[in-house]
């Protein structure tokens, strides 16, 4: 009840306000479909809302979630966002910034009677904003309360012109088949998958599902999230090319955003984008199996150096078994026969990692570790994909 007084009084005193994370491309700046993005790679702005409180200063939504969705504020907030961000998003246009402007839109409102006729409002009240440089987001599990009337809705705003993301995909119970089912262009990854993509197989099995079906029906993908450059890394080789997060900016107010677009450029990016050993176009996740490794020892090399934590399923006595290369061979030895040189170097590398871990932190030879660690490393890697051009 206290977070419904608090957001309530917030809004009737004018103390809520929006800010923006950008979407980037990290191919040549442009969106799927969309061609080329003249924003040097970023693709738009996600408005995010925020609570200027008189004593807590500026409160992200979790400081007032229960709040968002109560069928006593839902729609007036929702209402609120609707205005701010195409209000923000025809200045913008205005002043020769095309970005695309996205919205979060709570199940609440998504499912009120009124709804449509709120965003046609919305629209309407923006004429110098077209319609299909809006999105609407919607959380997976928000149709899950009342299925067709939420695909009925989703049409309708889709014959409006306005886009249609769905949000945290995979955290709710909702399947695959909502790819299919509701009428989406826009899957957004959720950061609870994508932080561990390097550490965790399943999450990395996870991404790699979601994103390739996506693509295959021709959706935009968008990993939320995104925080290091091994997860760009790692997502690039799926063809993930949409991305959010704080790798590349934490939410700003709006006032911030046309400075930030003027300098950003995702070819800076670029020297980040590894070239993998051996390009598999037929089964991309096999291609991302083998960038995995080299990024966790380069993650490895640098936790010696001080620079870092060792990743996970690196350490332990079996975890050859259980790390990104480990999974992808179990996998292939139902199918094929395993050379055992393979076998032994991957060991022989989990081992070296394990010996110069034990000598932390007084280990003198860390450089000539380091060295010797990559160099296992690349030995590995090209018999592994020896391996795999004479299967081929």
């Amino acid at each position: 009840m206290e977070q419904i007084t608090m957001t309530q009084e917030a809004h009737e005193e004018q103390r809520l306000a929006m800010y923006y994370q950008p979407v980037v491309s990290i191919y040549d700046g442009s969106a799927p479909g969309q061609g080329v993005a003249p924003c040097h790679g970023v693709i738009g702005f996600e408005g995010l809302i925020r609570m200027v409180h008189p004593q807590r200063g500026i409160l992200a939504p979790a400081a007032f979630a229960n709040a968002l969705d109560h069928p006593r504020l839902a729609r007036r907030i929702g209402c609120f966002v609707l205005d701010a961000v195409l209000t923000q998003g025809e200045q913008w246009h205005r002043d020769g910034f095309p970005l695309r402007m996205s919205m979060n839109i709570s199940a609440r409102h998504l499912l009120d009677p009124e709804f449509l006729n709120d965003m046609r409002a919305a629209l309407a009240a923006h004429p110098d904003l077209a319609p299909e440089m809006c999105e609407i987001e919607v959380t997976e599990t928000a149709p899950m309360l009342d299925f067709p009337k939420a695909q009925e809705t989703l049409r309708a705003c889709n014959n409006l012109g306005l886009r249609v993301a769905l949000d945290d995909f995979g955290t709710g119970s909702a399947s695959l088949s909502y790819l299919q089912k509701l009428p989406a262009q826009t899957i957004k990854v959720d950061r609870s998958f994508v932080r561990d993509i390097l550490n965790d197989p399943r999450d990395f099995a996870i991404v790699a599902g979601v994103t390739t079906t996506a693509n295959m029906l021709g959706l935009e993908v968008v990993a939320e999230g995104v925080e290091t450059v091994g997860q760009l890394q790692l997502l690039k080789t799926l063809d993930c090319r949409a991305m959010q997060g704080y790798l590349f900016s934490k939410p700003m107010p709006a006032d911030e955003v046309p400075g930030w677009v003027e300098s950003f450029n995702i070819l800076n990016y670029s020297n980040y984008l590894p070239t993998a050993h051996c390009k598999i176009s037929a089964d991309i996740t096999t291609n991302s199996f083998l960038v995995a490794p080299q990024l966790r020892v380069l993650q490895c090399v640098k936790a010696l150096q001080g620079k870092g934590t060792v990743p996970d399923r690196v350490l332990g006595p079996n975890d050859e078994c259980h790390c990104h290369l480990g999974t992808w061979l179990e996998r292939q030895k139902t199918k094929f026969f395993i050379p055992s040189k393979i076998d032994r170097l991957h060991h022989d590398l989990h081992q070296l990692l394990r010996d110069a871990h034990s000598l932390l932190p007084n280990c003198k030879d860390v450089d000539s570790i380091g060295r010797r660690l990559i160099s296992l490393n690349e030995q590995l890697m090209a018999l592994v994909c020896q391996w795999i051009r004479d299967r081929g």
